[in-house]
């Protein structure tokens, strides 16, 4: 049975229009905003790229062959989308090969060397402030109006923050293989598909209880037991240490978010008719619990909306064009699928 990403996780707006993204590396572009002051001097360099119609691994992998090093020794703040125009930072370790002009000759035309300097620390995965996304969507059909009601709501609401289909794979088919192994019905020897396939069972409880908070109207109102997550930060609070009038006004001010459970091996940290909700849900997946205990997951929290900031739109030729910002580890086409369905030129 092959699983549907939107049946199962739900949008909070109504959605009846289409439109394509991708039609063009640069109908979609993503900066990284990264306020880090680079210290001049230190063992890593520090790249500002930019690439067109490649992956960030792919780019790591061809820096530590150009600079000689080995692939642990190559940096970056996260994952960037291949059909795109991305700018991004990577460092590199004691490079042997360090001279700017050099660098750029070997690599390949699309990808090309912004800026550089040196620090005394390597990137860190989500080490960055923000991604800056300006996307454009073509061949729309559907109700402008409609469009522009959705776009509001986003901008006042928030959306969901579900973990996007990325993290579950071609036709959501790392559902399956989890399942799978953690029945002990699939034998898996990479490290990163066991970190991969871990992330999927995490991944795929903590959206379905965003979905259940969405389908019975509570996703952005807090019910009791509820765990509050600070805006930009991993610090989290019970409901019980604010007033309802004050946690009102600081969900409608994204001073904080709701949170999901992101399960592990023991009970999750909310208590009444929240921890009722997330106990209900992660009873459905008790072969995620076998693999949970296996590794000793711990329990975690997760804001369960995301803000997209400084957003703008602008109608040219019946194209949307679309602008926002959003904090690491969100994803761009949790925005958009609020807004309109979206088709990728590039499947």
């Amino acid at each position: 049975m092959v699983l549907n990403f939107n049946t199962l996780f739900p949008t909070l707006n109504k959605v009846d229009a289409t439109g394509v993204i991708r039609t063009a590396p640069e109908d979609f572009n993503v900066t990284e905003i990264n306020n880090v002051e680079l210290s001049g001097s230190g063992e890593h360099l520090w790249l500002y790229l930019q690439k067109i119609g490649s992956n960030t691994e792919w780019v790591a992998n061809k820096l530590a062959n150009v600079c000689q090093v080995p692939r642990k020794q190559i940096g970056f703040a996260g994952m960037k989308d291949r059909h795109a125009i991305t700018k991004q930072w990577f460092s590199i370790q004691l490079a042997k090969v360090s001279d700017i002009e050099a660098i750029q000759s070997a690599l390949p035309d699309d990808v090309t060397v912004l800026k550089s300097d040196y620090h005394y620390k390597k990137i860190k995965i989500g080490q960055l402030e923000s991604n800056h996304f300006e996307i454009v969507i073509r061949n729309i059909v559907g109700s402008a109006d409609q469009i522009e009601q959705n776009i509001q709501n986003i901008i006042e609401n928030g959306v969901p923050n579900y973990f996007g289909p990325q993290r579950f794979g071609h036709d959501l088919g790392n559902i399956q293989k989890c399942q799978d192994w953690f029945s002990g019905n699939y034998k898996v020897k990479s490290r990163n598909l066991k970190s991969l396939l871990i992330s999927t069972s995490r991944s795929h409880i903590f959206n379905t209880i965003v979905a259940q908070r969405i389908n019975n109207n509570t996703w952005n109102t807090a019910i009791d037991g509820d765990i509050l997550q600070l805006d930009r930060s991993h610090s989290w609070f019970p409901i019980s240490d604010a007033t309802p009038a004050e946690i009102s006004k600081r969900l409608n001010e994204f001073d904080v978010h709701l949170t999901a459970a992101m399960y592990g091996e023991d009970g999750p940290q909310s208590t009444g008719e929240c921890a009722e909700l997330e106990l209900s849900v992660a009873s459905e997946f008790q072969v995620y619990q076998q693999g949970f205990e296996r590794f000793r997951l711990k329990q975690d929290r997760r804001a369960m909306r995301i803000c997209a900031n400084d957003f703008t739109f602008k109608w040219i030729n019946n194209d949307l064009y679309l602008s926002f910002n959003l904090a690491p580890g969100s994803y761009a086409t949790g925005v958009m699928r609020e807004i309109l369905t979206i088709s990728d030129h590039n499947g």
